[in-house]
């Protein structure tokens, strides 16, 4: 049942018997459609009580819409015994950023930013083009955002995604830092199973660390996208091996990856002045993202670079 909808975002109902009401937010991808929300599939198996708000694009859940989403919600908040917060990404910024709001017992995320302003975060350029001064005036994550506790979930190799996750926990108490290594901005995924979902979600719930650990643990060696992210972090120290795993797992990735594995190795060849493997590599990446301005971009420059080599051996030769 919808509750609430306008220009930014929907909110969806599900009656279920667990005893908690499952709040979740949905990452950018998955967008309003007016009858779904993030994570339906799970609750209505597990048939888990659940009010999802979701998006109508990539923004962030801008706090005006989520002031007014929660009035209207507020018969159903008032009736739920315990509150939990779920989201991943965009996501697992709202779940952390509106704690207070929603008076919440626990908050999961995954993955989440700080904030998408680029005067906030300059370290990370990935979302800025969903920043609205006008919708996201003072987004940033802060510490009287706080109630209950809350578990954020990331990968401590993604230089970025760790840098975001850093930042929240010095602003937020009662924050627990959960590295999940070698998933990426997915870690969401390596959790992906009814059994597990719920496993993680009543282990947050009654604050049990000994139960979490193997879980986490469980979850990463079992994760689908850990060969790619090992091969793609061994490309910066063990090239030789970064190679071997892709020509081992390489088949199992999925064209994104395939594509970004690629482009990273040739990013490595055009550090160590081996242009010729580069190109070779880039135009791979190119034939699994034919679209992919960047990729373009970068072999039109590395094309040009071999141009003017080129041209300076044919200079020294003659």
């Amino acid at each position: 049942m919808r509750v609430f909808s306008d220009e930014n975002l929907e909110v969806i109902h599900r009656a279920g018997t667990s005893p908690y009401l499952l709040i979740t937010f949905n990452e950018m991808e998955v967008m309003a459609n007016g009858s779904r929300f993030w994570g339906q599939r799970f609750c209505e198996k597990a048939d888990i009580s659940a009010l999802g708000f979701i998006s109508r694009r990539p923004n962030w859940f801008p706090a005006a819409s989520v002031v007014k989403a929660v009035e209207a919600a507020a018969p159903i908040l008032h009736t739920a015994p315990e509150r939990v917060l779920y989201g991943h990404s965009q996501g697992g910024y709202a779940a952390l950023r509106y704690r207070r709001r929603f008076n919440a017992d626990v908050a999961i995320a995954f993955c989440p930013q700080v904030s998408i302003d680029p005067k906030a975060v300059p370290f990370d350029g990935r979302f800025a083009r969903h920043f609205s001064p006008d919708l996201h005036c003072n987004m940033g994550i802060a510490p009287d955002h706080a109630a209950g506790r809350a578990y954020l979930f990331f990968d401590p190799f993604h230089a970025v995604d760790c840098q975001h996750a850093i930042r929240i926990s010095m602003r937020q108490e009662k924050t627990h830092l959960v590295p999940v290594p070698m998933t990426g901005h997915g870690t969401v995924r390596a959790f992906t199973g009814t059994a597990r979902a719920l496993s993680l979600i009543e282990a947050c719930r009654r604050d049990d660390l000994p139960a979490l650990r193997p879980l986490v643990r469980a979850a990463r060696v079992t994760a689908p996208m850990r060969p790619y992210q090992i091969a793609v972090a061994a490309i910066a120290r063990h090239r030789a091996w970064a190679d071997r795993f892709h020509a081992h797992f390489g088949e199992t990735f999925s064209p994104v990856e395939r594509a970004n594995f690629l482009y990273h190795r040739a990013n490595r060849h055009i550090r160590d002045g081996e242009l010729a493997a580069a190109r070779t590599l880039l135009v791979g990446a190119m034939t699994y993202q034919l679209e992919n301005l960047g990729f373009a971009g970068r072999l039109a420059e590395l094309d040009g670079r071999i141009t003017r080599r080129c041209g300076v051996d044919g200079v020294s030769h003659s």
